[in-house]
């Protein structure tokens, strides 16, 4: 192997794994949508998953969890019953799970929603 190769080789070793992060073209559309429409297709994907979500009163981008990039959705400002956490894979596939689930399945934990000022 050359010098160079192995230096490569080297410095992706000595790298966090945190700091190597996986292309998700869908997410990045996601984050491109302006927030009516991306809340739009967050409650459309929780309704594809099979849970209610009547609208989605805030969404935010949590960050990456292994191949995923993870967003949350709050279909509800009063009944954490209705909060979410959305996985989105490269490929464009959605696993949603409650909030509440996060722990028992070892996800990561939903952290909390910024309301903004209206």
């Amino acid at each position: 192997m050359k010098a160079p190769a192995l230096l490569a080789v080297a410095a992706l070793l000595a790298m966090p794994l945190d700091a190597v992060t996986i292309a998700n073209p869908a997410s990045d559309r996601l984050s491109q949508l302006s927030d009516i429409p991306r809340r739009a297709s967050l409650r459309a994907a929780l309704m594809d998953s099979g849970m209610y979500c009547k609208r989605v009163e805030q969404a935010a981008l949590q960050g990456p969890w292994k191949n995923l990039m993870m967003w949350r959705a709050k279909c509800d400002l009063h009944d954490p019953r209705l909060d979410y956490g959305l996985f989105i894979g490269p490929d464009g596939s959605v696993q949603a799970r409650p909030c509440g689930d996060m722990a028992y399945l070892k996800l990561p934990a939903c952290r909390p929603l910024i309301r903004r000022a209206p």
